[in-house]
């Protein structure tokens, strides 16, 4: 009788191995428990009083932590590490201000989990993760600060989670310094635009923190970071332009939008003339909707704020913004049955030219009575309305044709007739046939 062991079933060593990995990947749990217990000793043996401290951290650690990082994008891998208590650990590592690219990576991480919605409620639920989270906004390195305003971004998207981060921000006064403080001083321009983003998100997540936060101060800071964003284009000008709009629904946000529309109004115009890069029947405006949805309603915010004098020469710092907005006025309705979202955007130009036009033909009535004084109303007439009486003098029927049928779509009686008024005070007759025409 053999005294050996009956021989393991085939393919035994290949279920077990199957069993220890995590989920569908080539890592094992025993990777993992070996990766968090040196991660926990590296915390844990952080000296007190190192926060001045900067230190490299360990390649070999930092390749692995990088490949958890990565692991976690798979929603799947998610309740493997919730079995290991990874959220607790990270909790700790949010303080380990010695490694800065730990803190980097432990931020990245949460992020990635925070996108699992039971996660995220979890994350929601500690008190002290959110605390030390925020309180790295005191951080003045780039990376981590870019990663921990996408982490509080992405939990600010959780309508179960967001109540509780909003709360938690609102009572730290200080928290928008941080940010002001990126915006004003900031060259990377990852960071800039994270920042941007977060702040749209907080904006657009609660109305009280946005007639707090949208003054002066904001709008001066997002400037400064615009300006030092050259290149941003597609979603980023887009971001940047729903925040303005953010501004544009409350009295403070109105306020810093007039005060400084000098200053804004040609940021629009380098967008519009991206625009108009195209023929009309040839702009994409899928690509435009958002921001065009946004910046219009803007300006005719500020135009309706606006006292008169101002309002009628609001367009002064770039005045190329109006005809911009013709040639957008001509591509929707050259596209207008082809594709029905162009519907809003001559919606919001109604609206917008329906003032723009109150405010002129308020400045003509109270200027002289003589068609032949307007040589008076200096650089106004010459320049700020040069707009209207080039489209008058231009040789595009249709481009006046596309203005007219614009102001004109609600049939309203007092904007015909205002219009009428600023035609024959102006002597714009071509205008004025388009108009006797609709």
């Amino acid at each position: 009788m053999s005294a050996r062991n009956p021989s393991p079933p085939p393919n035994f060593s290949e279920e077990l191995q199957n069993i220890d990995n995590i989920g569908d990947t080539a890592y094992s749990k025993r990777w993992l428990f070996s990766l968090l217990m040196d991660l926990l000793k590296l915390v844990r043996d952080e000296p007190p009083g190192s926060d001045d401290v900067v230190e490299e951290l360990d390649p070999r650690i930092e390749e692995e932590l990088c490949c958890l990082w990565d692991l976690t994008v798979n929603r799947d891998v998610v309740p493997y590490l919730e079995e290991f208590g990874v959220i607790a650990i990270l909790t700790d590592v949010l303080l380990c201000q010695r490694y800065p690219r730990l803190l980097e990576i432990g931020v990245g991480i949460l992020t990635n989990m925070a996108c699992n919605s039971s996660v995220c409620q979890q994350m929601s639920d500690n008190e002290l993760l959110i605390n030390r989270a925020l309180g790295l906004f005191y951080s003045r390195d780039p990376p981590t600060l870019t990663a921990v305003c996408r982490l509080v971004q992405t939990v600010l998207a959780s309508e179960e989670s967001s109540v509780t981060w909003l709360n938690a921000i609102r009572f730290q006064a200080e928290f928008i310094e941080h940010l002001l403080f990126i915006l004003q001083n900031s060259t990377n321009g990852h960071l800039l635009i994270a920042t941007i983003r977060l702040l749209d998100a907080i904006t657009r997540g609660d109305d009280s923190l946005a007639e707090v936060w949208c003054g002066l101060d904001l709008m001066d800071a997002i400037l400064v970071a615009q300006h030092q964003m050259r290149w941003l284009h597609g979603d980023e000008v887009e971001i940047i332009n729903r925040l303005f709009y953010t501004f544009s629904s409350n009295i403070t946000g109105i306020s810093a939008l007039i005060r400084s529309f000098d200053r804004v109004l040609p940021t629009f115009g380098i967008y519009l003339h991206k625009v108009c890069e195209d023929e009309p029947h040839l702009i994409p405006f899928s690509a435009y909707y958002n921001s065009l949805r946004a910046i219009i309603p803007v300006m005719d915010a500020v135009v309706a704020s606006m006292p008169l004098p101002e309002a009628a020469s609001c367009f002064s710092s770039d005045r190329t913004v109006l005809s911009c907005l013709l040639h957008v006025t001509l591509g929707c309705q050259s596209q207008l049955n082809d594709l029905p979202i162009v519907r809003g955007i001559l919606a919001d130009l109604n609206i917008l030219y329906k003032d723009v036009i109150r405010t002129i033909e308020s400045v003509l009535r109270n200027s002289t009575s003589s068609s032949e004084d307007l040589v008076t109303l200096g650089s106004w007439y010459s320049e700020d309305l040069r707009w209207i009486t080039s489209l008058d003098s231009n040789t595009k029927v249709d481009l006046r044709g596309a203005f007219v049928n614009c102001v004109l779509n609600d049939a309203s009686t007092e904007t015909r007739n205002q219009l009428l008024f600023i035609c024959n005070r102006l002597k714009l007759s071509n205008l004025l046939e388009s108009l006797t025409d609709v």
